[in-house]
């Protein structure tokens, strides 16, 4: 959920940088593709970043309690 939900925002924020780096060295044909493509890009690394995020939680949880029980 949190990927739908701030895959599009970080998309929104970042795509200016990623046009202008990929402006530099490509026709602007071929930066409205990387525009297309970042925008797909967003929606994974905010998964895989949250999902993380809740395995380091978890893990960091159960090393807290197995160390106020030992």
């Amino acid at each position: 959920m949190i990927a739908l939900l701030l895959g599009g925002l970080m998309a929104k924020h970042t795509v200016d940088y990623i046009t202008v780096v990929a402006a530099m060295s490509y026709p602007p044909e071929i930066v409205d593709l990387f525009e297309i493509a970042w925008t797909l890009l967003c929606y994974p690394f905010v998964f895989f970043a949250a999902r993380a995020s809740v395995l380091f939680a978890v893990t960091a949880a159960g090393v807290y309690l197995a160390s106020r029980l030992m």
